[in-house]
Protein backbone atom coordinates (compact mmCIF):
# COMPACT_ATOMS: atom_id res chain seq x y z
CA UNK A 1 0.00 0.00 0.00
CA UNK A 2 1.33 3.41 -0.98
CA UNK A 3 1.01 6.02 1.78
CA UNK A 4 -1.46 8.67 0.62
CA UNK A 5 -2.50 10.21 3.92
CA UNK A 6 -1.74 13.76 2.79
CA UNK A 7 -0.37 16.09 5.43
CA UNK A 8 -0.59 18.96 2.95
CA UNK A 9 -4.03 20.12 1.74
CA UNK A 10 -3.24 21.92 -1.49
CA UNK A 11 -0.84 21.23 -4.35
CA UNK A 12 0.72 24.65 -3.78
CA UNK A 13 1.63 23.51 -0.24
CA UNK A 14 4.18 21.18 -1.82
CA UNK A 15 5.82 24.13 -3.56
CA UNK A 16 6.02 25.91 -0.20
CA UNK A 17 7.52 22.77 1.30
CA UNK A 18 10.17 22.66 -1.42
CA UNK A 19 10.95 26.36 -0.94
CA UNK A 20 11.26 25.86 2.79
CA UNK A 21 13.24 22.61 2.91
CA UNK A 22 15.32 22.84 -0.30
CA UNK A 23 15.11 26.47 -1.44
CA UNK A 24 17.93 26.21 -3.99
CA UNK A 25 16.81 22.92 -5.49
CA UNK A 26 15.86 23.42 -9.14
CA UNK A 27 12.16 23.18 -9.93
CA UNK A 28 12.35 23.98 -13.66
CA UNK A 29 14.91 24.06 -16.43
CA UNK A 30 13.52 26.10 -19.29
CA UNK A 31 15.31 27.65 -22.24
CA UNK A 32 18.68 27.33 -20.45
CA UNK A 33 17.32 29.05 -17.31
CA UNK A 34 17.16 27.36 -13.91
CA UNK A 35 14.30 28.25 -11.56
CA UNK A 36 14.61 27.14 -7.93
CA UNK A 37 11.75 26.13 -5.64
CA UNK A 38 12.25 29.36 -3.72
CA UNK A 39 11.83 31.37 -6.93
CA UNK A 40 8.88 29.21 -7.99
CA UNK A 41 7.09 29.82 -4.69
CA UNK A 42 7.78 33.56 -4.81
CA UNK A 43 6.47 33.93 -8.37
CA UNK A 44 3.35 31.88 -7.65
CA UNK A 45 2.62 33.99 -4.58
CA UNK A 46 3.02 37.25 -6.53
CA UNK A 47 0.66 36.02 -9.24
CA UNK A 48 -1.84 34.86 -6.61
CA UNK A 49 -1.86 38.37 -5.14
CA UNK A 50 -2.37 39.84 -8.61
CA UNK A 51 -5.31 37.51 -9.23
CA UNK A 52 -6.88 38.69 -5.97
CA UNK A 53 -6.34 42.28 -7.05
CA UNK A 54 -8.25 41.62 -10.28
CA UNK A 55 -11.18 40.25 -8.27
CA UNK A 56 -10.84 36.50 -8.90
CA UNK A 57 -13.14 34.78 -6.41
CA UNK A 58 -12.97 31.26 -5.02
CA UNK A 59 -14.28 28.88 -7.69
CA UNK A 60 -13.78 31.32 -10.59
CA UNK A 61 -12.37 29.79 -13.77
CA UNK A 62 -9.23 30.94 -15.59
CA UNK A 63 -8.54 29.41 -19.01
CA UNK A 64 -5.02 28.80 -20.29
CA UNK A 65 -3.51 27.93 -23.65
CA UNK A 66 0.11 27.03 -23.10
CA UNK A 67 3.01 24.69 -23.70
CA UNK A 68 5.03 23.37 -20.73
CA UNK A 69 6.65 26.58 -19.43
CA UNK A 70 7.20 28.22 -16.02
CA UNK A 71 4.40 30.80 -16.46
CA UNK A 72 1.85 28.00 -16.72
CA UNK A 73 3.03 26.47 -13.45
CA UNK A 74 2.98 29.86 -11.72
CA UNK A 75 -0.68 30.17 -12.76
CA UNK A 76 -1.38 26.57 -11.67
CA UNK A 77 -0.03 27.16 -8.17
CA UNK A 78 -1.46 30.68 -7.86
CA UNK A 79 -4.92 29.27 -8.62
CA UNK A 80 -4.29 26.55 -6.05
CA UNK A 81 -3.61 29.15 -3.36
CA UNK A 82 -6.73 31.27 -4.01
CA UNK A 83 -9.18 28.48 -4.80
CA UNK A 84 -9.59 29.32 -8.50
CA UNK A 85 -10.01 26.66 -11.20
CA UNK A 86 -7.78 26.61 -14.27
CA UNK A 87 -9.18 25.35 -17.57
CA UNK A 88 -7.02 23.80 -20.29
CA UNK A 89 -7.20 24.72 -23.98
CA UNK A 90 -5.19 22.79 -26.59
CA UNK A 91 -2.63 24.67 -28.68
CA UNK A 92 -4.04 23.09 -31.84
CA UNK A 93 -7.75 23.36 -31.10
CA UNK A 94 -10.00 25.10 -33.62
CA UNK A 95 -11.74 28.41 -32.94
CA UNK A 96 -15.04 26.60 -32.38
CA UNK A 97 -13.46 24.13 -29.95
CA UNK A 98 -11.89 26.99 -27.98
CA UNK A 99 -15.18 28.88 -27.96
CA UNK A 100 -16.95 25.78 -26.58
CA UNK A 101 -14.43 25.42 -23.73
CA UNK A 102 -14.70 29.09 -22.79
CA UNK A 103 -18.50 29.05 -22.81
CA UNK A 104 -18.87 25.73 -21.00
CA UNK A 105 -16.37 26.68 -18.29
CA UNK A 106 -17.49 30.30 -17.94
CA UNK A 107 -13.84 31.39 -17.76
CA UNK A 108 -13.36 35.03 -16.80
CA UNK A 109 -9.77 35.40 -18.09
CA UNK A 110 -7.57 33.64 -20.65
CA UNK A 111 -3.81 33.19 -20.21
CA UNK A 112 -2.39 32.39 -23.63
CA UNK A 113 0.78 32.02 -25.63
CA UNK A 114 1.61 34.96 -27.88
CA UNK A 115 2.15 32.66 -30.86
CA UNK A 116 3.32 29.18 -31.78
CA UNK A 117 4.04 27.53 -35.10
CA UNK A 118 1.57 29.01 -37.60
CA UNK A 119 -0.80 30.31 -34.92
CA UNK A 120 -1.10 33.93 -33.80
CA UNK A 121 -3.22 33.40 -30.70
CA UNK A 122 -4.04 37.05 -30.07
CA UNK A 123 -5.42 37.24 -33.58
CA UNK A 124 -7.48 34.12 -32.95
CA UNK A 125 -8.84 35.33 -29.62
CA UNK A 126 -9.75 38.63 -31.24
CA UNK A 127 -12.17 36.56 -33.35
CA UNK A 128 -13.34 34.26 -30.56
CA UNK A 129 -13.88 36.52 -27.55
CA UNK A 130 -16.76 38.61 -28.96
CA UNK A 131 -18.77 35.36 -28.73
CA UNK A 132 -17.69 34.71 -25.11
CA UNK A 133 -19.21 37.39 -22.90
CA UNK A 134 -17.80 35.97 -19.63
CA UNK A 135 -14.17 36.60 -20.64
CA UNK A 136 -12.89 39.95 -19.33
CA UNK A 137 -9.39 39.90 -20.79
CA UNK A 138 -6.25 38.16 -22.00
CA UNK A 139 -2.83 37.67 -20.43
CA UNK A 140 -0.02 36.98 -22.92
CA UNK A 141 2.82 34.53 -22.29
CA UNK A 142 6.10 35.15 -24.10
CA UNK A 143 5.29 38.34 -25.98
CA UNK A 144 3.76 41.80 -26.06
CA UNK A 145 0.04 42.47 -25.59
CA UNK A 146 -1.45 43.75 -28.83
CA UNK A 147 -5.17 43.89 -28.00
CA UNK A 148 -6.99 46.51 -25.94
CA UNK A 149 -8.16 43.93 -23.40
CA UNK A 150 -4.76 42.19 -23.11
CA UNK A 151 -1.74 42.54 -20.83
CA UNK A 152 1.68 40.87 -21.05
CA UNK A 153 2.47 38.35 -18.31
CA UNK A 154 5.91 39.89 -17.86
CA UNK A 155 4.30 43.25 -17.16
CA UNK A 156 2.14 41.68 -14.45
CA UNK A 157 5.16 40.12 -12.78
CA UNK A 158 6.98 43.45 -12.70
CA UNK A 159 4.24 44.86 -10.44
CA UNK A 160 4.08 44.96 -6.66
CA UNK A 161 1.10 43.42 -4.84
CA UNK A 162 2.38 42.98 -1.28
CA UNK A 163 -0.71 44.72 0.14
CA UNK A 164 -2.67 41.58 -0.85
CA UNK A 165 -0.54 39.13 1.15
CA UNK A 166 -2.88 39.16 4.14
CA UNK A 167 -5.85 38.75 1.81
CA UNK A 168 -4.04 35.76 0.29
CA UNK A 169 -3.52 34.16 3.70
CA UNK A 170 -7.21 34.52 4.48
CA UNK A 171 -8.23 33.11 1.11
CA UNK A 172 -5.87 30.13 1.42
CA UNK A 173 -7.47 29.20 4.73
CA UNK A 174 -10.81 28.95 2.94
CA UNK A 175 -9.62 26.53 0.23
CA UNK A 176 -10.34 22.84 0.84
CA UNK A 177 -8.46 19.83 -0.50
CA UNK A 178 -11.79 18.73 -2.03
CA UNK A 179 -12.18 21.97 -4.01
CA UNK A 180 -11.76 21.86 -7.77
CA UNK A 181 -8.42 23.01 -9.19
CA UNK A 182 -8.25 22.09 -12.88
CA UNK A 183 -10.67 21.20 -15.65
CA UNK A 184 -9.30 18.93 -18.38
CA UNK A 185 -11.57 18.40 -21.36
CA UNK A 186 -11.95 14.97 -22.89
CA UNK A 187 -11.57 14.57 -26.63
CA UNK A 188 -15.29 14.64 -27.34
CA UNK A 189 -15.07 11.48 -29.47
CA UNK A 190 -18.40 10.26 -28.08
CA UNK A 191 -20.18 13.63 -28.17
CA UNK A 192 -19.36 17.12 -26.94
CA UNK A 193 -16.12 17.44 -24.94
CA UNK A 194 -16.65 16.90 -21.22
CA UNK A 195 -14.74 18.92 -18.64
CA UNK A 196 -13.36 16.61 -15.95
CA UNK A 197 -13.11 18.66 -12.75
CA UNK A 198 -10.17 17.48 -10.64
CA UNK A 199 -9.72 18.47 -7.02
CA UNK A 200 -6.49 19.00 -5.10
CA UNK A 201 -7.09 15.66 -3.38
CA UNK A 202 -7.66 13.81 -6.67
CA UNK A 203 -4.32 14.99 -8.07
CA UNK A 204 -2.30 14.76 -4.85
CA UNK A 205 -3.34 11.16 -4.20
CA UNK A 206 -2.71 10.09 -7.81
CA UNK A 207 0.73 11.73 -7.71
CA UNK A 208 1.76 10.21 -4.37
CA UNK A 209 0.82 6.78 -5.65
CA UNK A 210 2.75 7.37 -8.89
CA UNK A 211 5.84 8.48 -6.97
CA UNK A 212 5.68 5.35 -4.85
CA UNK A 213 4.88 2.88 -7.62
CA UNK A 214 7.73 4.12 -9.84
CA UNK A 215 10.20 4.66 -7.01
CA UNK A 216 11.06 8.27 -7.78
CA UNK A 217 12.97 10.65 -5.49
CA UNK A 218 13.41 14.42 -5.09
CA UNK A 219 16.74 14.32 -6.93
CA UNK A 220 15.11 12.90 -10.05
CA UNK A 221 14.99 15.05 -13.18
CA UNK A 222 11.85 14.66 -15.28
CA UNK A 223 11.28 15.90 -18.80
CA UNK A 224 7.86 17.47 -19.30
CA UNK A 225 7.29 17.74 -23.05
CA UNK A 226 3.61 16.76 -22.91
CA UNK A 227 0.45 18.86 -23.45
CA UNK A 228 -0.41 20.73 -20.25
CA UNK A 229 -4.12 20.85 -21.12
CA UNK A 230 -3.99 17.06 -20.77
CA UNK A 231 -3.47 14.92 -17.66
CA UNK A 232 -0.10 13.80 -19.04
CA UNK A 233 1.56 17.21 -18.80
CA UNK A 234 -0.61 18.76 -16.09
CA UNK A 235 -0.79 15.95 -13.53
CA UNK A 236 1.09 12.74 -14.42
CA UNK A 237 4.35 14.67 -14.91
CA UNK A 238 3.64 18.30 -13.97
CA UNK A 239 1.94 17.90 -10.59
CA UNK A 240 3.68 14.66 -9.68
CA UNK A 241 7.16 16.13 -10.11
CA UNK A 242 6.13 19.16 -8.02
CA UNK A 243 4.64 17.02 -5.25
CA UNK A 244 7.86 15.00 -5.22
CA UNK A 245 9.89 18.27 -5.17
CA UNK A 246 11.70 17.05 -8.29
CA UNK A 247 13.17 18.96 -11.24
CA UNK A 248 11.33 19.33 -14.57
CA UNK A 249 12.91 20.09 -17.93
CA UNK A 250 10.21 21.97 -19.87
CA UNK A 251 9.98 21.82 -23.66
CA UNK A 252 7.26 20.91 -26.22
CA UNK A 253 7.80 17.49 -27.77
CA UNK A 254 10.20 17.13 -30.67
CA UNK A 255 11.94 13.76 -31.16
CA UNK A 256 15.49 15.05 -31.62
CA UNK A 257 15.11 17.87 -29.08
CA UNK A 258 13.84 15.44 -26.44
CA UNK A 259 16.89 13.21 -26.83
CA UNK A 260 19.20 16.22 -26.81
CA UNK A 261 17.68 17.51 -23.55
CA UNK A 262 17.87 14.08 -21.90
CA UNK A 263 21.57 13.97 -22.70
CA UNK A 264 22.32 17.60 -21.78
CA UNK A 265 20.41 17.72 -18.47
CA UNK A 266 20.91 14.09 -17.39
CA UNK A 267 17.17 13.42 -17.27
CA UNK A 268 16.30 10.40 -15.11
CA UNK A 269 12.51 10.02 -15.64
CA UNK A 270 10.90 9.82 -19.09
CA UNK A 271 7.21 9.22 -19.78
CA UNK A 272 5.79 9.05 -23.32
CA UNK A 273 3.13 7.42 -25.51
CA UNK A 274 4.29 4.72 -27.97
CA UNK A 275 4.26 7.01 -31.01
CA UNK A 276 6.77 9.34 -29.34
CA UNK A 277 9.17 6.47 -28.74
CA UNK A 278 8.65 5.27 -32.32
CA UNK A 279 9.51 8.70 -33.74
CA UNK A 280 12.67 8.88 -31.63
CA UNK A 281 13.81 5.38 -32.52
CA UNK A 282 13.24 6.18 -36.23
CA UNK A 283 15.75 9.05 -36.18
CA UNK A 284 18.73 8.11 -38.37
CA UNK A 285 21.18 9.36 -35.72
CA UNK A 286 19.31 7.97 -32.67
CA UNK A 287 22.33 5.97 -31.51
CA UNK A 288 24.48 9.09 -31.10
CA UNK A 289 22.55 10.31 -28.02
CA UNK A 290 23.78 9.42 -24.55
CA UNK A 291 20.67 8.31 -22.64
CA UNK A 292 22.51 6.56 -19.81
CA UNK A 293 21.10 8.94 -17.18
CA UNK A 294 17.59 7.47 -17.57
CA UNK A 295 16.57 5.21 -14.69
CA UNK A 296 12.75 5.18 -15.07
CA UNK A 297 10.88 4.95 -18.39
CA UNK A 298 7.08 4.90 -18.55
CA UNK A 299 4.99 4.10 -21.63
CA UNK A 300 1.24 4.67 -21.62
CA UNK A 301 -1.67 5.94 -23.66
CA UNK A 302 -1.86 3.14 -26.25
CA UNK A 303 -0.82 -0.51 -26.75
CA UNK A 304 2.96 -0.87 -26.44
CA UNK A 305 4.50 -2.64 -29.46
CA UNK A 306 7.03 -5.36 -28.66
CA UNK A 307 9.77 -3.81 -30.82
CA UNK A 308 9.30 -0.43 -29.10
CA UNK A 309 9.54 -2.07 -25.67
CA UNK A 310 12.64 -4.01 -26.71
CA UNK A 311 14.34 -0.84 -27.88
CA UNK A 312 13.35 0.97 -24.69
CA UNK A 313 15.07 -1.69 -22.58
CA UNK A 314 18.06 -2.09 -24.86
CA UNK A 315 18.83 1.60 -25.44
CA UNK A 316 17.26 3.54 -22.54
CA UNK A 317 17.06 1.58 -19.28
CA UNK A 318 15.87 -1.72 -17.79
CA UNK A 319 13.38 -0.12 -15.41
CA UNK A 320 10.35 0.21 -17.71
CA UNK A 321 6.67 0.48 -16.82
CA UNK A 322 3.54 0.18 -18.93
CA UNK A 323 0.71 2.09 -17.30
CA UNK A 324 -2.91 3.00 -17.90
CA UNK A 325 -4.05 6.53 -17.27
CA UNK A 326 -7.13 8.55 -18.08
CA UNK A 327 -8.54 11.97 -17.44
CA UNK A 328 -11.32 10.93 -15.06
CA UNK A 329 -8.90 9.31 -12.61
CA UNK A 330 -6.57 12.34 -12.70
CA UNK A 331 -3.70 10.42 -14.30
CA UNK A 332 -2.17 6.96 -13.95
CA UNK A 333 -3.99 4.15 -12.17
CA UNK A 334 -2.45 0.80 -13.27
CA UNK A 335 1.21 -0.19 -13.34
CA UNK A 336 3.24 -3.16 -14.45
CA UNK A 337 5.70 -4.34 -11.82
CA UNK A 338 9.47 -3.65 -11.85
CA UNK A 339 11.21 -6.39 -13.78
CA UNK A 340 8.11 -7.60 -15.61
CA UNK A 341 8.86 -9.41 -18.86
CA UNK A 342 8.61 -7.72 -22.24
CA UNK A 343 5.63 -9.98 -22.94
CA UNK A 344 3.79 -8.64 -19.88
CA UNK A 345 4.59 -5.04 -20.83
CA UNK A 346 3.48 -5.73 -24.39
CA UNK A 347 0.19 -7.43 -23.62
CA UNK A 348 -0.92 -5.77 -20.38
CA UNK A 349 -0.99 -2.50 -18.45
CA UNK A 350 -0.32 -4.30 -15.18
CA UNK A 351 -2.49 -4.16 -12.07
CA UNK A 352 -4.48 -1.38 -10.46
CA UNK A 353 -2.44 0.46 -7.81
CA UNK A 354 -3.23 -0.83 -4.29
CA UNK A 355 -4.89 2.44 -3.23
CA UNK A 356 -7.56 2.22 -5.94
CA UNK A 357 -10.19 -0.27 -7.11
CA UNK A 358 -10.92 -1.64 -10.58
CA UNK A 359 -13.56 -4.05 -11.85
CA UNK A 360 -14.87 -5.30 -15.21
CA UNK A 361 -18.61 -5.21 -15.83
CA UNK A 362 -21.23 -6.20 -18.37
CA UNK A 363 -23.90 -3.94 -19.89
CA UNK A 364 -25.88 -4.14 -16.63
CA UNK A 365 -22.82 -3.13 -14.58
CA UNK A 366 -22.45 -6.60 -13.06
CA UNK A 367 -18.94 -8.00 -12.74
CA UNK A 368 -17.96 -10.43 -15.49
CA UNK A 369 -16.14 -13.74 -14.80
CA UNK A 370 -12.34 -13.76 -14.87
CA UNK A 371 -11.05 -13.96 -18.43
CA UNK A 372 -14.09 -12.34 -20.05
CA UNK A 373 -14.08 -8.89 -21.62
CA UNK A 374 -15.93 -6.19 -19.72
CA UNK A 375 -16.17 -2.44 -19.30
CA UNK A 376 -13.51 -1.09 -16.93
CA UNK A 377 -14.83 0.75 -13.86
CA UNK A 378 -12.72 2.57 -11.27
CA UNK A 379 -13.15 3.79 -7.71
CA UNK A 380 -10.81 5.68 -5.39
CA UNK A 381 -9.59 9.05 -4.19
CA UNK A 382 -8.16 10.07 -7.56
CA UNK A 383 -11.48 9.59 -9.38
CA UNK A 384 -13.24 12.87 -10.20
CA UNK A 385 -16.72 13.55 -8.88
CA UNK A 386 -18.21 15.36 -11.86
CA UNK A 387 -18.08 16.66 -15.39
CA UNK A 388 -18.32 20.45 -15.11
CA UNK A 389 -21.83 21.75 -15.85
CA UNK A 390 -22.85 18.41 -17.39
CA UNK A 391 -25.05 16.72 -14.75
CA UNK A 392 -26.53 14.17 -17.17
CA UNK A 393 -23.12 13.04 -18.39
CA UNK A 394 -22.00 12.76 -14.76
CA UNK A 395 -25.07 10.71 -13.86
CA UNK A 396 -24.46 8.36 -16.80
CA UNK A 397 -20.77 7.76 -16.03
CA UNK A 398 -20.95 7.37 -12.23
CA UNK A 399 -23.04 5.18 -9.94
CA UNK A 400 -24.19 5.84 -6.37
CA UNK A 401 -21.31 3.82 -4.93
CA UNK A 402 -18.64 6.06 -6.47
CA UNK A 403 -17.70 3.81 -9.42
CA UNK A 404 -16.74 5.53 -12.67
CA UNK A 405 -17.58 3.56 -15.83
CA UNK A 406 -14.93 4.42 -18.41
CA UNK A 407 -16.22 2.99 -21.68
CA UNK A 408 -12.87 1.19 -22.05
CA UNK A 409 -12.91 -2.59 -22.44
CA UNK A 410 -10.49 -5.06 -20.93
CA UNK A 411 -10.00 -8.48 -19.40
CA UNK A 412 -7.75 -9.99 -16.73
CA UNK A 413 -5.10 -12.58 -17.56
CA UNK A 414 -4.30 -15.54 -15.32
CA UNK A 415 -1.91 -13.38 -13.25
CA UNK A 416 -4.47 -10.63 -12.66
CA UNK A 417 -2.92 -8.19 -15.12
CA UNK A 418 -5.27 -6.04 -17.19
CA UNK A 419 -5.33 -6.50 -20.97
CA UNK A 420 -6.94 -3.66 -22.92
CA UNK A 421 -9.52 -4.46 -25.61
CA UNK A 422 -10.23 -0.92 -26.83
CA UNK A 423 -13.19 1.40 -26.41
CA UNK A 424 -16.70 -0.06 -26.23
CA UNK A 425 -17.75 2.27 -29.06
CA UNK A 426 -14.89 0.98 -31.23
CA UNK A 427 -15.99 -2.65 -31.10
CA UNK A 428 -17.56 -3.78 -34.36
CA UNK A 429 -19.37 -6.93 -35.48
CA UNK A 430 -18.38 -9.01 -38.51
CA UNK A 431 -20.81 -11.81 -39.41
CA UNK A 432 -22.07 -11.83 -35.81
CA UNK A 433 -18.61 -11.92 -34.20
CA UNK A 434 -17.45 -9.16 -31.83
CA UNK A 435 -14.10 -7.69 -32.89
CA UNK A 436 -11.91 -5.38 -30.80
CA UNK A 437 -9.54 -3.13 -32.79
CA UNK A 438 -6.90 -3.04 -30.03
CA UNK A 439 -6.25 -6.75 -30.51
CA UNK A 440 -5.81 -6.29 -34.26
CA UNK A 441 -3.54 -3.26 -33.84
CA UNK A 442 -1.35 -5.17 -31.40
CA UNK A 443 -0.90 -7.98 -33.93
CA UNK A 444 -0.10 -5.63 -36.82
CA UNK A 445 2.43 -3.72 -34.71
CA UNK A 446 4.38 -6.97 -34.28
CA UNK A 447 5.09 -7.15 -38.02
CA UNK A 448 8.61 -5.89 -38.90
CA UNK A 449 8.60 -2.46 -40.48
CA UNK A 450 5.32 -1.16 -39.00
CA UNK A 451 5.69 2.18 -37.23
CA UNK A 452 2.04 3.08 -36.48
CA UNK A 453 -1.32 1.49 -37.18
CA UNK A 454 -5.01 1.96 -36.45
CA UNK A 455 -8.01 -0.22 -37.21
CA UNK A 456 -11.52 1.17 -37.74
CA UNK A 457 -14.81 -0.38 -38.82
CA UNK A 458 -16.14 0.01 -42.37
CA UNK A 459 -19.77 -0.90 -43.25
CA UNK A 460 -20.16 -4.00 -45.45
CA UNK A 461 -23.32 -5.15 -47.27
CA UNK A 462 -22.94 -8.82 -46.34
CA UNK A 463 -20.75 -9.00 -43.21
CA UNK A 464 -22.25 -5.92 -41.53
CA UNK A 465 -18.89 -4.37 -40.68
CA UNK A 466 -15.32 -5.21 -41.59
CA UNK A 467 -11.96 -3.91 -40.39
CA UNK A 468 -9.83 -1.40 -42.26
CA UNK A 469 -6.20 -1.11 -41.13
CA UNK A 470 -4.34 2.16 -41.62
CA UNK A 471 -0.60 1.54 -41.52
CA UNK A 472 2.45 3.83 -41.45
CA UNK A 473 5.70 1.98 -42.29
CA UNK A 474 8.99 2.86 -40.64
CA UNK A 475 10.79 5.35 -42.95
CA UNK A 476 12.77 3.47 -45.55
CA UNK A 477 10.89 0.18 -45.00
CA UNK A 478 8.44 -1.46 -47.41
CA UNK A 479 5.66 -3.75 -46.23
CA UNK A 480 4.51 -6.65 -48.37
CA UNK A 481 0.77 -6.91 -47.87
CA UNK A 482 0.51 -10.63 -48.57
CA UNK A 483 3.29 -11.35 -46.09
CA UNK A 484 1.53 -9.21 -43.50
CA UNK A 485 -1.76 -11.08 -43.96
CA UNK A 486 0.02 -14.43 -43.64
CA UNK A 487 1.79 -13.14 -40.51
CA UNK A 488 -1.51 -12.11 -38.90
CA UNK A 489 -2.83 -15.68 -39.15
CA UNK A 490 -0.40 -16.58 -36.34
CA UNK A 491 -2.06 -14.13 -33.95
CA UNK A 492 -5.67 -13.65 -35.10
CA UNK A 493 -8.63 -15.80 -36.01
CA UNK A 494 -9.46 -15.50 -39.71
CA UNK A 495 -12.59 -13.40 -39.09
CA UNK A 496 -10.54 -10.81 -37.16
CA UNK A 497 -8.00 -10.17 -39.92
CA UNK A 498 -8.80 -6.82 -41.61
CA UNK A 499 -10.12 -7.03 -45.15
CA UNK A 500 -8.99 -3.53 -46.17
CA UNK A 501 -5.56 -1.88 -45.81
CA UNK A 502 -4.46 1.71 -46.32
CA UNK A 503 -0.76 2.60 -46.29
CA UNK A 504 0.20 6.20 -45.49
CA UNK A 505 3.21 8.28 -44.56
CA UNK A 506 1.39 9.80 -41.56
CA UNK A 507 -1.80 9.43 -39.55
CA UNK A 508 -3.75 12.16 -37.73
CA UNK A 509 -2.45 12.57 -34.18
CA UNK A 510 -3.74 14.20 -31.02
CA UNK A 511 -1.52 16.71 -29.20
CA UNK A 512 -0.36 13.86 -26.98
CA UNK A 513 0.73 11.78 -29.97
CA UNK A 514 -2.14 9.29 -30.01
CA UNK A 515 -3.66 8.31 -33.33
CA UNK A 516 -6.89 10.27 -33.72
CA UNK A 517 -9.32 7.58 -34.84
CA UNK A 518 -12.20 10.04 -34.82
CA UNK A 519 -10.73 11.67 -37.92
CA UNK A 520 -10.25 8.27 -39.62
CA UNK A 521 -13.89 7.41 -38.91
CA UNK A 522 -14.93 10.76 -40.36
CA UNK A 523 -12.95 9.91 -43.50
CA UNK A 524 -14.85 6.62 -43.78
CA UNK A 525 -18.17 8.44 -43.40
CA UNK A 526 -17.21 11.01 -46.05
CA UNK A 527 -16.12 8.22 -48.37
CA UNK A 528 -19.45 6.40 -47.97
CA UNK A 529 -21.38 9.61 -48.54
CA UNK A 530 -19.40 10.26 -51.73
CA UNK A 531 -20.14 6.72 -53.01
CA UNK A 532 -23.86 7.15 -52.37
CA UNK A 533 -23.91 10.45 -54.22
CA UNK A 534 -22.08 8.85 -57.14
CA UNK A 535 -24.69 6.08 -57.30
Amino acid sequence: MIHTNCALRLISDYVKQGARERPYHIAFIYSNNNITYEQFDRQAEKLACYLLKTGIAKGDRIAYLSTPRPEFFYLYMAASRIGAIIVGIGTRQSDKEIEYVLKNSGASYVYTLHSMYEFDYQERFARILPECSDVKGLVIFGGEAELDNAIAFDEIMEGEYSEFKNVLLERESQVSTDDGLIIVYTSGSTGVPKGALMSHQNIIHMSLVELGMCGTAADDIWINHLPVNHVSGATEVGATAIIGNCTQVLEPFNPAKTLELIERHKVTVLGQVPTMFAMEFALPDYSKYDLSSLRIVVISGAPAPMETLRQMRDTMCDNCYNCLGLTEVSGLITYTAPGDSLKTLNLTVGKVAPDFELKLTDNNRREVPRGEIGEIAYRGTSVIKEYFKLPEATKTAFDNEGWFYSGDLGRFDEDGNLLMAGRSREMYITNGENIYPAEIEDAIMRFPGVMFCACVAVPHKIAGEIGRAYIVPIPGKEINLEELKEFLKEYLSSYKIPREYVFRDTLPMTMLGKIEKKILRQEVEAELKSHKQAE
